[in-house]
């Protein structure tokens, strides 16, 4: 639970994180063959201008005119989330199956700015540097995407609910949500599936 951000501010923030859902409504609608390519450029373009702009100054004033109001102050010498959000979709595209894909960028979209919005409003119960709260709304979101949208077994998607929810209960700056949800829970849905 992070007392120093502004709730405004997270919820301004956390709208655009959510829509990073169009990525994965894309991939539904056009599939995996057509996204790839794109999600992959749009992926290193990004990232390398996120990198660039703390070595030039004139990309450094772009991006502070444009996103000051959605940067974190740890980002302002690393990586943003917007770099962290295109590296974990694009490799959670190439990783896995569409369907899975799908669920999984979902999740890192809905039920990561749902643990943030609720967990900065109403969040009372420290839980390590988030809140009870905030991450009840993870597990909410989360349970609802997959047991909508996931064909694996009941035992499978709890799993998979609760692997995704310890990974953004534990992330950091420098272990990012953006990157690590969509691949754990990719990852669990993929071996459930098999097995």
């Amino acid at each position: 639970m992070l007392k120093t951000l502004n709730y405004n501010y997270e919820v301004y923030r956390k709208f655009i994180h959510t829509a990073s859902s169009i990525i994965a409504i894309l991939l539904w609608i056009q599939g995996k063959e057509i996204i790839s390519p794109y999600i992959i450029i749009a992926s290193i373009m990004i990232t390398s201008l996120d990198y660039l702009r703390r070595h030039f100054t004139i990309l450094q004033y772009l991006y502070l005119k444009i996103f000051s109001n959605v940067t974190r102050p740890h980002e302002s010498n690393k990586l943003s989330g917007a770099s962290w959000v295109f590296m974990g979709s694009a490799i959670t595209i190439l990783l896995f199956s569409e369907n899975i894909a799908i669920i999984s960028i979902l999740i890192m979209s809905l039920s990561d700015s749902a643990a943030a919005i609720i967990g900065i409003k109403y969040g009372k119960t420290k839980l390590f540097n988030k809140s009870l709260e905030g991450s009840f709304a993870f597990i909410i979101t989360a349970a609802l995407i997959i047991f909508t949208l996931s064909p694996a077994s009941l035992i499978t998607n709890l799993f998979a609910v609760f692997t995704a929810a310890i990974v953004e209960l534990f992330s950091t700056p420098y272990l990012n949500d953006n990157l690590l949800i969509p691949i754990a829970t990719g990852i669990v849905l993929s071996i459930g599936v098999i097995i």
